[in-house]
């Protein structure tokens, strides 16, 4: 359970980089409405801050105390910022060719 809460971190932090990147070059532009008015730099700094803050969470406190229904829950997060991070990809990569 402890890596899947590390890859979460791993994800969000890729995830605001990524944003970074592609706004920056005005490849892509932000979907989440609410970070879609934030300049780009803003929302890097909101997702390491975020990723930051949930890696101390992971260091301080055991995970195995909070039971399966959290082990779901990084599952689906996980799923979730796959699919988020490959879109990144994609979007930027498609840019990136035309």
């Amino acid at each position: 359970m402890v890596g899947s809460a590390w890859l979460l971190v791993i994800l969000n932090s890729l995830d605001g980089i990524a944003t970074y990147i592609g706004i920056t070059l005005l490849l892509i532009s932000e979907a989440n409405p609410l970070l879609m008015k934030l300049d780009a730099l803003t929302i890097l700094m909101i997702k390491l801050f975020l990723s930051t803050v949930f890696a101390i969470f992971i260091l301080k406190y055991p995970f195995q105390q909070f039971g399966k229904s959290v082990k779901y829950l990084l599952s689906f997060a996980n799923a979730c910022y796959l699919c988020i991070f490959a879109f990144h990809l994609f979007w930027i990569g498609m840019s990136i060719m035309s």
